[in-house]
């Protein structure tokens, strides 16, 4: 009882802001004890912006332990003296302090929320954490000469990771981190690698990799099996994308470009589901090979500016149901695209297509119709596989050859819905609305897509 009304007393005692505050001179900070006698925790945002002003330190914060939101802008301090007592911060963020070259003072920090370190040109690393625990966002840009962050190697998850635009030329510091539940963004940094990162095997969000100049591996991320998005762009020096090969499932945009010295996607053969995907400005990209389990994307299709791309035929298995916009631009050497897949949505009205500025052959779609009423998919196989009755009421009939057998058949929706996958020959339709339908018909020597009217 005795100790529930000591801390009833301190408690009364304390006269902590009931509204966010701002502090903007060294005065106001100076004063913090004496306006807010015996306040340790902070319920309200504290900012510190001192633009214009003379803050050059902040001792007179030494009684806090906890914050909400903490900002420290625009200040002339040299280190983080007076906030030795912090303790945890819901969300701490430095960000103009010209002369701030580490973040010593922060000595009791065990735990931030998010943490976000921005536009401090003097920063050269994070030392000065002894004691952090546990950081659920990182966000960590701008500071230019930043190349130290080793103080962060205690951190084994977090919720998201942020950096860019600082002076890294290695992330030794992450070596214990295991998984990342949401994105992970790292651009405009002078890696060459991220194999501190090769423990990391979870990221729950995207994986975006953006301009870096002297990038050449991306190995680290080979335990990584499944992402939202995933963008590899701007990456001047990177041949290849091994390291991305245990990458099965691209729920959200796979995007590759600006990247002038790849010259394949073989590692990307493990890709079975993108909802879009976009290929551009890749100089030395000669086809798309490596794209051949790919089986469906789900919205849409950009192929832009590879001037040596000549072939696409590694979309042949992907189903033109699903799509809703295919864009196939400024690809100067591509004479042909007249594989399954495209012209399988030549056939479908309400997918967008644009074809223009390619190669001869592939320059319109009255060009590629042309070539796909001559290819597709052959005489041979034509004949070899037909459906009946068509129009059907109740059980559908597939009828193959001794040559060219059945394999399965999978059944679209008017609007793209997969409906049924099958390996038999005989399909009960008796359950489905009247209407058409179309269905793709997997063969031992290709696919064929029939549209079928359900009566």
């Amino acid at each position: 009882m005795s100790s529930l009304l000591l801390l009833g007393s301190v408690v009364s005692l304390a006269q902590c802001p009931t509204s966010p505050i701002l502090l903007t001179t060294q005065e106001e900070i100076d004063n913090f004890a004496t306006n807010y006698p015996n306040c340790y925790v902070l319920t309200h945002e504290l900012k510190i912006d001192g633009d214009n002003s003379n803050i050059t330190n902040l001792n007179g914060l030494s009684v806090i332990t906890n914050t909400q939101n903490f900002y420290i802008l625009k200040t002339g301090i040299t280190d983080f003296s007076g906030l030795e007592h912090l303790i945890s911060t819901s969300h701490l963020s430095i960000g103009f302090n010209p002369n701030i070259q580490n973040l010593s003072g922060l000595s009791t920090l065990q735990s931030v929320e998010e943490f976000t370190i921005w536009f401090n040109p003097g920063l050269t690393s994070v030392d000065g954490l002894p004691v952090l625990q546990s950081i659920d966002r990182l966000n960590i840009f701008q500071n230019y000469t930043l190349n130290d962050i080793t103080a962060f190697n205690t951190i084994e998850s977090l919720q998201s990771l942020s950096i860019g635009g600082n002076g890294m030329t290695s992330l030794v510091g992450f070596e214990n981190l295991h998984s990342v539940e949401e994105d992970v963004f790292i651009s405009n940094e002078n890696l060459q690698d991220f194999n501190p990162l090769s423990n990391l095997s979870t990221i729950n969000g995207s994986l975006y990799i953006w301009n870096h100049s002297q990038l050449q591996d991306l190995t680290a991320f080979s335990s990584i099996t499944s992402v939202v998005d995933l963008f590899v762009v701007g990456c001047t020096n990177l041949t290849n994308l091994a390291g991305l090969e245990n990458i099965q499932t691209v729920s959200g945009r796979l995007r590759i470009g600006y990247n002038p010295g790849l010259t394949d996607l073989s590692v990307l053969n493990n890709i079975t589901y993108v909802e879009d995907l976009d290929i551009y400005e890749n100089e030395q990209l000669t086809s798309l090979s490596g794209l051949e389990n790919l089986l469906e994307i789900q919205q849409t299709l950009y192929i832009l500016d590879n001037p040596i791309l000549t072939d696409i035929s590694a979309l042949n298995n992907v189903t033109p149901f699903e799509v809703d916009q295919v864009v196939i631009q400024r690809n100067t050497n591509l004479a042909m695209c007249n594989n399954d897949f495209i012209c399988g949505i030549l056939e479908l009205p309400a997918v967008e297509k644009v074809f223009e500025n390619n190669a001869p052959g592939c320059n319109s779609i009255p060009e590629i119709e042309a070539a796909c009423i001559l290819s597709v998919p052959d005489e041979i196989l034509q004949g070899a596989i037909s459906i009946y009755p068509n129009p059907v009421s109740e059980i559908l009939f597939i009828s193959d050859s001794v040559t060219i057998s059945f394999e399965n058949a999978s059944l679209y929706s008017l609007l793209g819905q997969h409906l049924m996958e099958t390996s038999e020959k005989e399909i009960d339709m008796s359950h489905l609305r009247d209407g058409i339908y179309f269905i793709t018909i997997t063969t031992s020597h290709g696919n064929i897509n029939k549209k079928l009217i359900k009566r």
